[in-house]
C-alpha cells in the first residue's frame, strides 16, 4: 500500500502538479487503471473479515477521571459501507456490524476490529451521555507506535495501551495453550476456524514462538491433522512440551476423537512434528509415530490430565522419552523419530510413576561434569529419594540416594539447576516447606548416597496449604531463576500458587507478590503459562471481551519488573 502511495505522488509530479479529479481520468489510463487497483485493494480489505487488530485502551474526563461503566461504540467504515453491503454480527455478509464495549472501573477495554477502514469511537458516560468521539484508521501493519488519531470530539482523552495484529481471526480462547521453552524461546498453541455451519465447524492449528513471550514472530500450521465439531463428536489434539534437538523443535501430539457432548474418549493417533529452528517453514505435517499395542500418547478415558501432565524430554543421542498411558496408568517410554523400538523405563529400570503429581516431574535431564543422565524415581519416599541415574549415551543406569536427614521429608523430587540440585523439603514443626540444595560432586559414583546441605535456601520457605506435592516447575533466564509452587498439582481448580526468585545463585530467594488479578478472569490451569525471558518472569493467559453481540479472544501476558515485582498492566501478546 504505501508502494502504491509513492507511485501516485511520483507520476503527479511528473504531471507538473496537475490535481485531476476522479472525473477527469480516462478509466483505459495509468492514472485511472491506478486508481482502479487502489478502489480494488481497499474493497478487498474491506471484505476481509477474518484478520483481526485488537486495542487495549482507556478513557478519561480531561482531569483524568476514568469513565468507569461507561460504554464505547465502534464500528470501521470503509468500501464495504460505500457499496451498501449489509452488516452482520461477526462479518457473514463482509461488513460488520457497531459494537459496543462497556468499560471497567478503570476506564479500560478492548476493542476488536475485523474490518480495515476508518474506525470511529463514540464514548458514553455511564448515565448513557455522549462525552467524547475520535477516529483513526485502521490498517494492516498498525501497531501502537504508529497508532494516531485522525480527528477528536469533546474532552474525552483516548490512551492507548496496547495494540496486536493477527493475520486471521482467533477461534476461541479456549484453544490458547501455553506449551513450554526450549531453546530460548516460549511456544504456544492456538487455532483458526477455517469453516463453520452450526453445530459444525472446523479449524487449523498452529504452533508459535517468542524470544520475549511477547511477539511470537515464528509461526507453523501443522498439517495432516483433523480439527472438527459436529453435534455428535469432536477431533482435537493434545499436544507435549517442546523438545530441541540441536537443529529441529520435535513436539509429539495425539489427535484425539471423542463423542460430543458427552465427551466420552472414543481412540486417538499418535503423531509427532519437526519445525526446524532456522528458517522455520509455515507449515509441517504431522507423522505418525508407532508406539506398543493400545498406549495412547496423552489420551485415554480413564485419565482426563492435560498433556502437558506428561513429561516430553530430548535426551540426547538421538532418544526422546515421551510419557504415553497404558489403560489409564502413564509408562514413559524411550523412543527414537526413526525407528519403532522403544524402551519401557517402568519394565526396564524398574522407575515408577504411581503416584503421578510426584513422580512424573521427577523425570529429569541432569548433566554431570558434562555428561547427560536420564532421572527417574524408584523409591522416593519419607526422608530418602532413590532414582535411577541412566546415562544416555549407553542406557547403563546407577542408583541415587539423596537424603534429607529426618526429620525433613521430601516434597518434592530433585530438581536440577544449572549446576545445582535443588529439592523442596517438608518440616511437620511446623508445617513449612525449605528449598535446599544438595551436592553434586558425587553424582556419578557408584551407588552413592547424597545428603542435603547443612541450610536451606535463605528466604525459601512457604507455608502454602495442602499435603500435595508443591513444586511442579523451575524457569529461568539470565541466571535468575523463577520456583513455581502449586497446592494442586494438576492445576484442575484454582490453585494457591507461590513463586520464589533467586538471582544470587541458590543463595537466597524472594516471594513474588500474588500473580495479578486485572483483566485476568481466567485462573492458571498449566504451570507452562510462567515462563522467563531476559531474566523477567511472564505470566501468559486469554480472557474473552464482549462486543454487545458476542465476544471475541484475547491474549494477555503479564511481566515481572527488574526487581521482580509485577508490572501494572498486561500486554497484548503479538502472533506474527
Amino acid at each position: 500500500m504505501k508502494n502504491l502511495i509513492t507511485a501516485i505522488l511520483l507520476l503527479l509530479f511528473s504531471f507538473q502538479c496537475k490535481i485531476f479529479k476522479p472525473s477527469d481520468l480516462d478509466p483505459s489510463q495509468d492514472l485511472g487503471t491506478l486508481q482502479s487497483l487502489l478502489r480494488f485493494l481497499a474493497l478487498a480489505d474491506a471484505f476481509n473479515t477474518y484478520s483481526q487488530t485488537v486495542a487495549f485502551m482507556k478513557f478519561t474526563d480531561s482531569n483524568g477521571v476514568p469513565y468507569s461503566a461507561g460504554t464505547v461504540e465502534y464500528s470501521v467504515f470503509n468500501e464495504a459501507d460505500e457499496n451498501g453491503v449489509p452488516t452482520s454480527p461477526f462479518g457473514e455478509s463482509g461488513n460488520i456490524q457497531t459494537y459496543t464495549l462497556t468499560l471497567d472501573a478503570n476506564g479500560r477495554g478492548f476493542l476488536s476490529f475485523s474490518e480495515r477502514g476508518i474506525a470511529t469511537l463514540t464514548v458514553k458516560n455511564s448515565g448513557g451521555t455522549v462525552v467524547g468521539s475520535a477516529s483513526f484508521r485502521i490498517y494492516n501493519g498498525i501497531t501502537k507506535q504508529s497508532f494516531s488519531l485522525l480527528s477528536q470530539f469533546g474532552a474525552t482523552q483516548f490512551i492507548l495501551e496496547d495494540l496486536a495484529n493477527y493475520r486471521n481471526r482467533m477461534a476461541t480462547n479456549l484453544t490458547f495453550t501455553p506449551l513450554g521453552s526450549a531453546n530460548g524461546r516460549q511456544f504456544i498453541y492456538f487455532q483458526v476456524q477455517t469453516a463453520s455451519s452450526p453445530p459444525n465447524s472446523s479449524s487449523a492449528g498452529y504452533i508459535a514462538s517468542s524470544a520475549d513471550g511477547e511477539n511470537y514472530d515464528q509461526v507453523t500450521k501443522i498439517d495432516g491433522v483433523t480439527i472438527q465439531f459436529t453435534a455428535t463428536e469432536e477431533y482435537l489434539l493434545k499436544i507435549s512440551t517442546p523438545t530441541f534437538n540441536g537443529s529441529e523443535y520435535v513436539f509429539f501430539l495425539s489427535q484425539e476423537r471423542r463423542t460430543y457432548p458427552g465427551l466420552v474418549f472414543q481412540d486417538n493417533k499418535n503423531l509427532f512434528i519437526q519445525i526446524p529452528s532456522v528458517f522455520p517453514p509455515s507449515s509441517v505435517t504431522a507423522q505418525p509415530k508407532a508406539l506398543p499395542t493400545n498406549y495412547r500418547l496423552f489420551s485415554d478415558s480413564a485419565t482426563p490430565s492435560p498433556s502437558w501432565y506428561y513429561p516430553a524430554l530430548y535426551l540426547g543421542s538421538g532418544r526422546y522419552m515421551i510419557t504415553p498411558l497404558l489403560s489409564g496408568t502413564p509408562r514413559p517410554l524411550l523412543v527414537q523419530l526413526d525407528s519403532d523400538n522403544t524402551t519401557d523405563l517402568i519394565s526396564g529400570f524398574s522407575c515408577v510413576t504411581g503416584t503421578s503429581d510426584y513422580h512424573l516431574v521427577a523425570y529429569q535431564v541432569i548433566t554431570h561434569s558434562g555428561v547427560d543422565y536420564l532421572q527417574c524415581p524408584t523409591n522416593p519416599s519419607g526422608s530418602t529419594f532413590v532414582s535411577k541415574s541412566i546415562r544416555i549415551s549407553d542406557l547403563i543406569s546407577n542408583q541415587v540416594t539423596f537424603d534429607a536427614v529426618s526429620p525433613l521429608t521430601f516434597n518434592s523430587p530433585i530438581f536440577p539447576v544449572q549446576d545445582r540440585l535443588i529439592a523442596l523439603l517438608f518440616s511437620a514443626s511446623p508445617d513449612t516447606y525449605y528449598g535446599y540444595t544438595f551436592p553434586n560432586g558425587s553424582y556419578s559414583f557408584p551407588n552413592p548416597t547424597i545428603t542435603r546441605n547443612a541450610t536451606s535456601i535463605s528466604g525459601f520457605t512457604s507455608t502454602i496449604a495442602g499435603s500435595y506435592h508443591h513444586l511442579r516447575t523451575i524457569k529461568r533466564s539470565n541466571s535468575i531463576h523463577y520456583f513455581l509452587l502449586s497446592n494442586v498439582p494438576d492445576f484442575s481448580v484454582s490453585p494457591t500458587i507461590n513463586i520464589f526468585r533467586s538471582n544470587d545463585g541458590l543463595a537466597s530467594a524472594s516471594l513474588l507478590s500474588t500473580v495479578p488479578t486485572a483483566h485476568n478472569s481466567s485462573i492458571v490451569t498449566n504451570p507452562e503459562q510462567f515462563q522467563s525471558a531476559n531474566g523477567k518472569l511472564n505470566y501468559s493467559y486469554n480472557i474473552s471481551a464482549g462486543t454487545g453481540v458476542g465476544s471475541f479472544p484475547v491474549y494477555l501476558t503479564y511481566f515481572t519488573n527488574d526487581d521482580g515485582t509485577w508490572e501494572g498492566l498486561p500486554r497484548l501478546i503479538k502472533i506474527k
